[in-house]
């Protein structure tokens, strides 16, 4: 009688919990209303042309994977770039957790988009609930280590690291114990509920079949299962995000062949193909300005990374850090530890904090080298945005598992004022997982030695490595690594120019705007502005079209000079 009580109960919850939800949000946020009622108010003026646009049905369809409506500018970033299509007769629809996100639908609607589809309408039987308890119980009673759940898989969706990378940004560690009994019981409260959301997301490919599909965020346990199925059914999925540029955007599209590779990843063939041309003064001085942009402050959304940075000299750095001349000086690139990336590539340690920890005493143990090991600035902007407090992962660890560090090891705090563009100009070596830094240094003639399969691994100029032996071995004798080919670091360039040159879009029909906050977030922290006036102005600009020609192509990269033509 219970467990039926108690089924019955569980699929009821979502009709009966989205007023709740919607009320509990509205007292959360009132401090906020009125900014994001102005804001609304000027969206649908901004957007008015659009709505009133006349256009031909073409019969084609394209699902806006949205779920939560907590990030406004996202929300309009989608409603946006869907124009490209929906003014050429295609039906956007847009999926939404449930009913209660009455502000993403207010939004969507502002664009003149008014087709929603609710996870939460896709109910589960019975026995698929039990289905999906008697699955996590069998997942979870094994020893369990994060390359394990990483491997698992349920019903054709790979949900291993869904669930692990969920569950780090819940927990903001470094190192990951499942031996820990409150690890282990937040995993076994959130593995259930995942299994059933991937039978809600079949369900909902089934029931709402679409030509494309398009998102921002392709991972995690909320929206992992949703894109996966699209994938299944033969929908390719393009991914947006946002890149270091205020004023652009990175598009990729997501099939069987290209799911686990990064979004702003440069695609082997893009990449042969974008090589073809000569390498001429034009791209040299258009990289250099990249990297002087990059590191000078022009964009907000990197200069995040660099907050109050500025230029130093070797000498400087050497006298700064008690660096030996005489030897050659390796900077660490950290990761942010708990920003657990673990969807793209192969690992060789067990997760980031087993590889900082490993990489440093390799460091220790090497004293032919001055080490720099130079923790993430991101951890200061993310760590505000998270509202954490606690120490950072990366000094508990060095604190923890190391001790104290040896004089030719020294540490870069976040916060310290060291430009990573002097790093890259100043040092001999880097050493990451898969960071972008690795992708930079080698265009200055430095080598990177990479701990993991990732973007740009492959690719002719990294120092890549097949396991752990291979990867200490390097580490113990870089020093006697000869220097770079002209070749190697002409193709990391070309890679470079490729990546933050030509792979972002150049939004022009509309434009972001970003503030910055000490601490805590705003919904409006980041927002869009619609800068177009009419639907010829945007056929004036052109970026919409020029989107629309790629994403109706089967390219894996947007890349602008071959939407250009």
């Amino acid at each position: 009688m219970l467990p039926n009580l108690a089924r019955r109960l569980r699929r009821a919850w979502p009709a009966l919990n989205a007023p709740l939800m919607l009320a509990r949000r509205t007292w959360r946020e009132r401090r906020w209303w009125r900014d994001i009622l102005r804001d609304y108010a000027k969206t649908r003026r901004e957007a008015a042309f659009l709505r009133e646009a006349q256009v031909i049905p073409s019969g084609r369809s394209l699902t806006v994977f949205v779920l939560d409506d907590e990030m406004i500018y996202g929300i309009k970033q989608l409603a946006f770039v869907s124009q490209a299509l929906r003014l050429r007769g295609w039906t956007i629809q847009v999926v939404l957790r449930n009913r209660s996100m009455l502000l993403g639908v207010a939004y969507f609607r502002a664009f003149g988009i008014d087709r929603f589809v609710y996870l939460s309408d896709m109910q589960l039987s019975a026995a698929e609930q039990a289905y999906c308890e008697s699955s996590a119980n069998r997942l979870l009673n094994q020893p369990l280590s994060l390359q394990l759940i990483k491997e698992w898989h349920f019903e054709g969706c790979w949900i291993g690291p869904q669930v692990i990378s969920t569950l780090s940004r819940i927990r903001f560690e470094g190192m990951m114990d499942f031996s820990d009994p409150q690890v282990r019981l937040r995993l076994k409260e959130m593995l259930a509920p995942s299994l059933e959301h991937v039978l809600r997301a079949r369900k909902l490919m089934q029931a709402h079949p679409a030509n494309l599909g398009l998102t921002i965020e392709a991972n995690y346990a909320a929206f992992g299962p949703l894109v996966d199925m699209a994938i299944a059914h033969g929908t390719a999925v393009i991914q947006m995000i946002q890149p270091w540029k205020d004023d652009g955007l990175l598009f990729r599209r997501l099939t069987d062949s290209t799911r686990r590779q990064h979004p702003s990843s440069v695609a082997l063939e893009t990449l042969n193909r974008v090589m073809q041309g000569p390498w001429t003064d034009a791209e040299e001085q258009a990289l250099k300005r990249l990297f002087a942009d990059r590191y000078g402050g022009r964009w907000f959304l990197q200069a995040r990374n660099q907050k109050n940075t500025r230029p130093y000299t070797f000498d400087e750095l050497a006298t700064r850090f008690s660096i030996d001349p005489r030897k050659p000086v390796t900077v660490i690139f950290s990761q942010v530890l708990w920003d657990a990336n673990l969807f793209y590539g192969d690992d060789i340690f067990e997760d980031y904090g087993e590889w900082f920890v490993e990489t440093i005493r390799a460091a220790c143990a090497n004293q032919a080298m001055n080490w720099l090991v130079k923790i993430h600035p991101a951890n200061v902007w993310k760590r505000s945005y998270e509202n954490i407090t606690r120490e950072y992962a990366e000094t508990e660890l060095i604190r923890r598992e190391i001790g104290e560090l040896p004089p030719h090891v020294k540490l870069i705090d976040a916060h310290d004022d060291v430009s990573t563009l002097s790093l890259f100009e100043s040092v001999d070596f880097g050493v990451t997982v898969r960071g972008t830094a690795g992708m930079e240094i080698v265009c200055f003639g430095k080598h990177c030695v990479t701990a993991g399969t990732g973007r740009y691994s492959g690719l002719g100029f990294t120092l890549d490595c097949a396991d752990r032996q291979q990867y200490f071995e390097r580490l113990a004798h870089l020093q006697e690594q000869p220097p770079m080919t002209t070749d190697e670091v002409l193709r990391a360039k070309w890679h470079a120019y490729t990546a933050f040159v030509l792979r972002p879009w150049p939004m022009v029909s509309a434009r972001a705007r970003f503030a910055y906050r000490e601490t805590g977030r705003h919904p409006l922290d980041h927002n869009l502005d619609v800068i177009a006036e009419t639907v010829d102005d945007i056929a004036k600009f052109g970026d919409l079209d020029d989107w629309a020609e790629w994403a109706t192509s089967d390219r894996i990269d947007y890349v602008f000079r071959e939407a250009k033509g």
